[in-house]
Order: C-alpha cells, then sequence, then structure tokens
C-alpha cells in the first residue's frame, strides 16, 4: 500500500529534504507539493491524501487559517495535519486542528517518526471505523431480517391457528408433535343442508361457494362466541366440538345455544331468500355428547380431528332430525334439560345406532331467555353458566 503526503511549503529545500527522508522506502510513498493555502485546498480536496505535513508560514493565507479551512470541509476534514512549526506556536497549531507537530529546524529521524506514526495510527483508525461501519450495516442487515423474519413468523401463526386450536398450535410449535387426548364429555354438533343437490344443480358454482360461505362465515361467528372448536366442513355439512381442546363442563349447553342461534340465522336468512324469490336453504342440527379420541393427524396438510362412536352418533342426530329444528341426543338432555324446553321424540330409529332417544329443543325455558324465541340467554342465565 502506498501512502500519499502533501507538502505545504513554499520552500523547496524543504519538500526536497522530507523525500529524501523517506528515499529508501520510495515504493511506500508518493509525494504531492503545494507551495500556498489556496493550493493545498485544491489538492487535498481532488487527491484526498493520507497525510498533510504543513508549514506553518506559508504565503497567502497562513497555516493556521488553511487547516481550520481543511478541517471544515466535510470531504478532507478527516485528513490528519502535522505543523511544522516553532515550540512557541504549538498551542495555535492544536487549536487550529493539528495531529502532531514538528519541530523547526526539521530533525530527520523525528520526521520520519512523527509520520510514520501518524499514517499507523490513522490506518489503525480507518480500520477501525471501516469494520465498524461493516458492523453497523451487518447489524442493520440482521435486523431488518429479523423484521422480515418476525413478519414471516406472524404469517405463519395466523396460517397456522387458521387450521388448528391455539393449544394445539402452540404444541406443534414448541415440541413438534401433538399427542391425541382422550375427552370424557364432549359435544358435538353437525348441520347439514337438505336437498343441497338439488339446490345446487340451479346455481352456479361461484353462486354456490357464496351461499356456503355466508352460512359457514356465520357459523364460524356463532360458535366461538360460545367456546366451541371448528373441525372441518366437508361439502355442504360442518363440524364442530365443544369441551376441548380445553376441557369445559359447559360445552352440552354451549353447543345447544349454539345450535339455536344457527337455526335462528337460517330462519331470517331464508326470510330475505323467499322475499328475492331465490331458493331457500334447509338446515337440520344435530348434538349428541360423550368421549372422543382427538388429535393431529397428518405431516404436510395436518389437520385437527375426533374420533370414535360420539362422532358418528352426532352425525345420526343430525340426520334424524328435521329442517328447522335442533335434535339432540339422551346424552346431551341429560345435561341441558333443567335449562331448556325439549319436545321428547321417543326412541327414533338410527342408521347402524339402533334405537337412540331423541329430543328437539324448542329454546331457553322463559326464566332463562332474553328472547320471545328462547334463543338467547338473559343476564341470570349468563351467572348460572358462568360457575360450570
Amino acid at each position: 500500500m502506498k501512502y500519499t503526503i502533501l507538502v505545504v511549503n513554499h520552500n523547496r529545500i524543504i519538500l526536497s529534504l522530507i523525500q529524501q527522508a523517506f528515499a529508501s522506502e520510495s515504493d511506500k510513498y508518493v509525494f504531492l507539493s503545494a507551495e500556498t493555502g489556496e493550493a493545498a485546498l485544491d489538492i487535498s480536496s481532488e487527491k484526498q491524501p493520507d497525510l498533510i505535513v504543513m508549514d506553518w508560514e506559508i504565503p497567502g493565507m497562513s497555516g493556521k487559517e488553511t487547516i481550520e479551512r481543511i478541517k471544515d470541509n466535510f470531504e478532507t476534514k478527516d485528513i490528519p495535519v502535522i505543523m511544522i512549526t516553532p515550540p512557541g506556536k504549538l498551542p495555535d497549531a492544536f487549536e487550529s486542528g493539528a495531529i502532531d507537530f514538528i519541530h523547526k529546524p526539521i530533525d530527520k529521524t523525528e520526521l520520519i517518526v512523527r509520520v510514520k506514526s501518524t499514517l499507523s495510527l490513522f490506518k489503525l483508525l480507518r480500520g477501525v471505523i471501516e469494520q465498524s461501519e461493516r458492523l453497523e450495516h451487518q447489524s442493520e442487515m440482521l435486523e431488518q431480517q429479523k423484521r422480515q423474519l418476525e413478519q414471516e413468523k406472524k404469517k405463519t401463526d395466523a396460517l397456522l391457528l387458521n387450521i388448528l386450536p391455539y393449544e394445539i398450535a402452540e404444541q406443534l410449535k414448541n415440541k413438534g408433535v401433538v399427542q391425541a387426548k382422550h375427552y370424557r364429555t364432549v359435544s358435538v354438533l353437525f348441520t347439514d343442508f337438505k336437498g343441497f343437490t338439488k339446490i345446487s344443480e340451479t346455481l352456479t358454482s361461484d353462486e354456490i361457494i357464496k351461499e356456503l360461505s355466508i352460512c359457514f362465515e356465520k357459523f364460524d361467528e356463532v360458535i366461538e362466541q360460545h367456546y366451541i372448536e371448528k373441525i372441518k366442513t366437508i361439502g355442504d355439512a360442518y363440524m364442530c366440538a365443544g369441551g376441548l381442546p380445553i376441557r369445559n363442563k359447559s360445552n352440552p349447553i354451549d353447543c345447544v345455544l349454539a345450535g339455536l342461534k344457527i337455526q335462528k340465522f337460517m330462519r331470517d336468512f331464508n326470510r330475505i331468500k323467499e322475499a328475492l324469490n331465490q331458493p331457500v336453504w334447509q338446515l337440520r342440527v344435530g348434538i349428541h355428547t360423550g368421549n372422543v379420541i382427538a388429535g393431529v393427524i397428518g405431516k404436510k396438510k395436518f389437520a385437527y380431528d375426533i374420533w370414535g362412536d360420539t362422532v358418528n352418533t352426532a352425525s345420526r342426530m343430525e340426520s334424524s332430525g328435521e329442517v328447522g329444528k335442533l335434535n339432540v341426543s339422551g346424552s346431551t338432555y341429560k345435561h341441558i334439560k333443567d335449562y331448556f324446553d325439549c319436545t321428547y321424540r321417543g326412541k327414533i330409529q338410527a342408521k347402524n345406532k339402533g334405537e337412540i332417544d331423541m329430543y328437539f329443543v324448542d329454546g331457553l325455558k322463559p326464566e332463562y331467555a332474553e328472547d320471545e324465541e328462547g334463543v338467547f340467554p338473559n343476564k341470570q342465565f349468563m351467572e348460572i353458566l358462568s360457575f360450570f
């Protein structure tokens, strides 16, 4: 590496002396010269030397003013300056911005030592600054990558929570696997549209998706209000369950309240469709309470699912029900009978299940209802429910 040194001095003898001092290392140094302060400013700005050796006494602009101008210039302010000055001028030299000094008359050994030490010092300093800048740049890049990763993580977490319950998603993220669990009391709710195939034949694919989206989005909203977990949709069927993944005792009541609200929504929805002379969507809802096994299946397109006879029985409650009604099993009825008016249907034959006690839930008992239909619970009932 070659160092460029600017010598500011009107005496060519001084320039020659300095060049001779470094003659044995001419391959390491390039010398520039300026006789006036104005010339020094121009050369400093254009050539950006590694070091300036300046005489205190130069024609025109003084050495002190020249160095002050150099330090005021953004392009040259970091260039180190050694001032050739008599001892009495040292305070002024340092005040104006000189980094070191050389006594007059110039001693060759002192000149070499001060020039080399200053160049070494500033080489080290530049290295530290460059390293600091690199580290700062790397830090900024890492911070940017961190922000990007955090944004991607948020997107991934949001997507995961759209697929899995929060507790299950956390287990999967922290442990990589989710252990299947057995639940003794879970209420499974099924819905299904009667005559869906026939209705769909009269609609376009976009219209079918739009209609189902309206209904299922409302179902999602309702069950979320009652701490019920959506399991899946299969075509026009909707399946959800209460009492998992966090166990609770209120899940039969939660599911019945949700089922009543879903049927009310469908009644209101169909009134609008009838007014528009559009085909109505007739819904059956069934609920059964029992034990299930729940867990995550799959490694790529994984899903939270439940298994057991309770699921099959809940499906039969839906298929054995009636349009616009909420049909529950005897098992669910035992949990809700004190709070809801129900109509006993008797023992009904269910496919592959034999005869099962079934009940239509007519609504909340009047003392617990806020509305005449018995769909929305009043404050008294909510207080009771809070103790479950």
